[in-house]
């Protein structure tokens, strides 16, 4: 296989995991100082979601994610981002 090849395979199992599009809104939580930021979840697995923020030019790497407004919430790590949309993993079991 050549290296294209396999980025594309790659790519292939990735979208193995079954993804749930959705437009639910959640909020963001990073420094007690900053505060709580709404945001829009488009698309969601067990192990991830990818975010849509329109205000957040700037990102700790872990952030909370919940939407239940905090009566429960998850801990992310940001992946990667593109602009306004972010692809998060989520680093606990949703409770």
């Amino acid at each position: 296989m050549i290296l294209q090849e396999i980025d594309e395979h790659h790519l292939f199992e990735r979208r193995l995991i079954g993804r749930t599009k959705i437009t639910k809104g959640a909020l963001l939580f990073f420094d007690t100082k900053v505060g709580v930021f709404s945001c829009a979840v488009r698309d969601i697995t067990n192990r991830g979601a990818g975010i849509h923020v329109r205000i957040l030019k700037v990102l700790p790497l872990e952030f909370e994610l919940s939407f239940d407004n905090f009566r429960s919430a998850r801990t992310c790590s940001l992946i990667w981002r593109q602009s306004d949309f972010l692809g998060v993993a989520f680093l606990n079991m949703a409770v």
